[in-house]
């Protein structure tokens, strides 16, 4: 297809306002000429298998915190995961009547690396649906077959959120976005805006326009007081003392009045699971919540982690798998000293903090001074009791030919990169079992491919990151 009809179709498709933060135009990044290819065996073997894996993964996390708490499990696992939360939000979470409510938005991050896919994170609290639903939908109109939910993203995400309050028939749902996640309220209404064209009732709703009255969260939608059925959590929960009227919603959902999803969970937000599914002590838990086949197979593609604990280990203890120039540790300050070769490790906040999302914590070892980095462990252990910090192995994503498109000139530049995916998985459990994750529905719901240039070390939205769709295809070896 010649670069100046490609320009052109995009152009036509494209969005007319900003999607994110102070961009003047509707992407803050480059945009591909077309979606980035993913094979289809990749994608059924690995893409459609993962979100299955990551419910129950979350399930088992639950479980696994709840016998914590009971004492049928290390009393140490829910210990660290409470650190620096304040105990109101605690004893919220862990409240009975929220037992069965998790995370219906599931998006990991996954690098592509020559040994396969390694997935690095999980977000229960994603931005980037409206960006992906928007480019998606300008893709698909420029005559790209892109790979998303069948009916689309937009429509995806409605019918997942009314049934999770299957006793309203037509319920009123808003997304309760704060100020600290601002960048994202112009992609959360556009994607608002799509979904109003066929289900008026869906908006978009600052904290402080909130009232409770009588029994009910009320709001002002443009066309009168109404109340609020669904919340849609689009906020960080370390957030919550800068955020108005938090005590009303927070009250208003543990009486019933409203729903909410993602619930008030904090330890279900802690990059902590992550190294705790390698841990040799948990191998019989993982094994009873998530199955001996799905643990291994999740395992084989989570980097080796550990929880950076300054904590005395024992004359004849080690940190499990954790070797250093080739001898085995009994203390992360021996991280210190190392070379840059040797310091093919991340650090980065397990969760609960600002720095804790958005690659904004995150340390590289190889990419940073030996000052940088010796620092960087102290600052980790002298924050433990706080906020927990993780050490993960480094995975190289591949690099591969990628194309950047300029609106301007329709001229298309080709360049190697890297390239980091997040699948969007939106959750329907059964509403007879709510508790069972293996009847629930699983949807894959969209895909965005991040790519950076190949010199960059973390992938991530920077300004000369490449961020499109995602279509099945045959050109990139995945």
């Amino acid at each position: 297809m010649e670069a100046e009809k490609i320009r052109t179709l995009h152009t036509d498709y494209l969005p007319q306002k900003p999607l994110y933060g102070e961009a003047k135009e509707p992407s803050a990044w480059g945009l591909s000429p077309e979606p980035f290819q993913l094979k289809a065996t990749f994608v059924q073997g690995e893409l459609q298998r993962l979100g299955s894996v990551l419910w129950r993964f979350e399930w088992a996390c639950e479980r696994i915190y709840r016998d914590s708490l009971s004492g049928q499990a290390p009393v140490w696992i829910a210990s660290i995961l409470n650190q620096g939360k304040p105990e109101a939000l605690i004893k919220y979470a862990t409240m009975k009547r929220f037992r069965s409510r998790m995370p219906l938005v599931i998006r990991p991050d996954l690098l592509m690396t020559e040994s396969g896919i390694r997935l690095t994170e999980v977000d229960a609290v994603p931005g980037g649906m409206g960006f992906t639903s928007a480019m998606n939908q300008a893709y698909k109109q420029s005559g790209f077959p892109v790979l998303e939910a069948p009916e689309g993203m937009p429509e995806a995400f409605l019918a997942m959120l009314k049934a999770a309050v299957p006793d309203k028939e037509n319920p009123v749902i808003g997304v309760v976005l704060s100020d600290e996640s601002a960048d994202y309220r112009q992609e959360m209404t556009w994607l608002a805006e799509q979904i109003q064209a066929v289900y008026p009732d869906f908006y978009v709703i600052h904290p402080r326009e909130l009232a409770l009255v009588r029994e009910k969260l009320m709001f002002d939608s443009g066309d009168g007081e109404k109340a609020l059925d669904l919340i849609y959590r689009f906020f960080e929960l370390f957030d919550l003392p800068n955020i108005p009227k938090m005590d009303l919603l927070q009250y208003a959902v543990k009486r019933g009045w409203v729903a909410c999803t993602p619930p008030f969970k904090p330890h279900l937000e802690e990059k902590s699971w992550l190294t705790l599914i390698h841990h040799p002590i948990l191998k019989p838990l993982w094994k009873k919540y998530l199955g001996a086949e799905d643990w291994e197979w999740l395992r084989g593609r989570i980097p080796k982690g550990w929880l950076m604990d300054p904590a005395y280990v024992p004359s004849m203890g080690v940190i499990p798998d954790l070797s250093l120039r080739g001898q085995t540790v009994q203390s992360f300050e021996s991280l210190k000293g190392l070379t840059q070769k040797e310091r093919q490790l991340v650090i980065k906040p397990s969760g609960f903090s600002p720095l804790a999302w958005g690659s904004r914590g995150v340390t590289i070892g190889h990419d940073v001074s030996g000052d940088v980095w010796d620092k960087t462990v102290e600052s980790a252990l002298s924050s433990f009791d706080q906020t927990p910090y993780i050490l993960q192995e480094y995975h190289k994503p591949m690099a591969h030919p990628l194309k950047q498109l300029d609106l301007e000139t329709g001229a298309i530049r080709s360049f190697q990169g890297r390239t980091r995916l997040c699948p969007y998985y939106f959750i329907t459990p059964d509403p007879e079992h709510p508790a069972e994750p293996e009847r629930a529905k699983i949807e894959l719901a969209g895909v965005l491919a991040t790519s950076c240039p190949a010199d960059k070390k973390i992938i991530h939205g920077m300004k000369d990151a490449i961020m499109s769709p995602c279509m099945i295809g045959s050109e990139l070896k995945s």
